[in-house]
């Protein structure tokens, strides 16, 4: 039991330092690329449309149809609603915080 504490101690400390061996120096360079464009196409112009119509759409169903859902369909447009809702404020914050220069 001891020893594979001790294995594990002298690991962490030998990565710590010298990180070399532990590849921490690089990134993930292959994949940053494709995520940029989920991520852009999310919280573009695009994206904030997508997911106001959603917020509308599923609100003014649950709003006419309130007495009408139950069980998964409640669960679906519950969970539509809160996708668009997080994408729409990802947009806005990433709007409303981005600063272009120096702040006084």
């Amino acid at each position: 039991m001891y020893h594979k504490i001790f294995f594990f101690a002298l690991l962490a400390f030998f990565l710590g330092v010298c990180p070399d061996p532990a590849l921490a120096s690089g990134g993930i360079t292959e994949f940053s690329s494709p995520l940029e464009k989920v991520v852009n196409t999310i919280t573009g112009p695009a994206g904030r449309s997508i997911s106001i119509i959603g917020m509308a759409l599923c609100g003014i169903y649950m709003i006419i149809h309130k007495d009408d859902i139950t069980g998964g369909f409640k669960y679906a447009i519950n969970t539509v609603f809160a996708i668009c809702f997080v994408a729409f404020a990802a947009s806005m914050i990433n709007s409303i915080f981005s600063f272009s220069g120096a702040v006084a």
